[in-house]
């Protein structure tokens, strides 16, 4: 089979989703592979701000951090910058298109869309070849959008647009929406705020769409590993601490090392240890204080504790 066609997708082999639409689709065709694990849906307006572009950029990237695979449906503006932020992330992206591979929509998005798929995300679209994007064609794709999606999040979205007939989808399929709330005076968001009153979800970032998920039961959620520079950095700390504990343990006296063996025990009070070591109360609290300057002992309001 020649690479550059797509796999067809029908009967069994259609994600079982879409079968809560009202009339599935009865085949698609997908160049690359569909998210298996959780899948998150980020759309906006095409005529976005800078701001707004960087700020789904951004979020995109954060949920790919997190394992979470992120669809859009790859028009310019937020869509093309929740793609591209999943990519950053070294995640998952799916492009639910409303036109085939080799006519893209747009045009100048066709080296994103490869990209997508050499990436290992995917682009849906219900036709095979040589289908170019009409009007009508922009509702169904939306459909076939949010079925496949776990949430929906919307960023700067006009009151008439393709995202509100998104928004729509995701109330009617019971998928969680979400709105990066938008100021007043914006007319970009004005659309949000109307969402925002419908009862959607206000999201300023990923944590409540990762909370959404989690509390669904959705599993490959993963905390972002550190870059690498700050993870050695972290580590190097980590080691520097240690010895320093060393040190500080190999020089103390011994009614210091006697003072730690009692904390040890559990003795947490500078007169009980007084009293257990058969010192002076003023003897154990200079030496707490010398333990305390070089960190081998924290006092959290009077109740003793071993550093380590």
């Amino acid at each position: 089979m020649d690479a550059r066609l797509p796999r067809v997708l029908e009967g069994a082999a259609l994600p079982p989703v879409l079968a809560e639409l009202p009339e599935p689709p009865v085949r698609l065709f997908v160049h690359g592979e569909l998210p298996r694990g959780p899948c998150v849906a980020v759309v906006g307006t095409r005529h976005a701000t800078p701001e707004a572009e960087a700020f789904a950029r951004q979020f995109a990237r954060d949920l790919a951090s997190h394992g979470v695979a992120v669809a859009s449906g790859g028009a310019v503006g937020i869509d093309a910058a929740a793609h591209r932020g999943a990519l950053d992330g070294g995640g998952k992206t799916l492009v639910v298109a409303p036109s085939s591979f080799d006519r893209p929509f747009p045009k100048r998005h066709a080296a994103l869309f490869a990209e997508v798929v050499a990436k290992g995300g995917a682009y849906l679209s219900p036709f095979a070849t040589g289908v170019v994007a009409r009007q009508h064609q922009f509702f169904g794709r939306n459909a076939v959008l949010v079925a496949l999606s776990h949430a929906l999040v919307i960023v700067e979205m006009p009151v008439r647009s393709g995202a509100m007939n998104a928004a729509r989808w995701a109330r009617s399929l019971g998928r969680p929406c979400f709105v990066v709330p938008s100021a007043p005076w914006n007319p970009n968001g004005l659309g949000g705020l109307l969402e925002l009153e419908r009862g959607a979800l206000p999201a300023a970032s990923v944590a409540p769409v990762l909370r959404v998920l989690e509390q669904r039961g959705l599993h490959g959620i993963s905390p972002p590993a550190p870059p690498l520079p700050v993870a050695a950095a972290q580590a190097e700390r980590a080691t520097a601490q240690r010895r320093k504990l060393a040190e500080a343990w190999a020089t103390a006296s011994g009614i210091e090392q006697a003072i730690l063996e009692a904390i040890d025990a559990g003795v947490c009070y500078p007169a009980e240890i007084a009293q257990a070591l058969s010192f002076s109360v003023g003897e154990v609290s200079h030496s707490l204080l010398l333990l305390t300057l070089r960190g081998l002992v924290r006092n959290d309001a009077g109740v003793l504790s071993r550093v380590r």
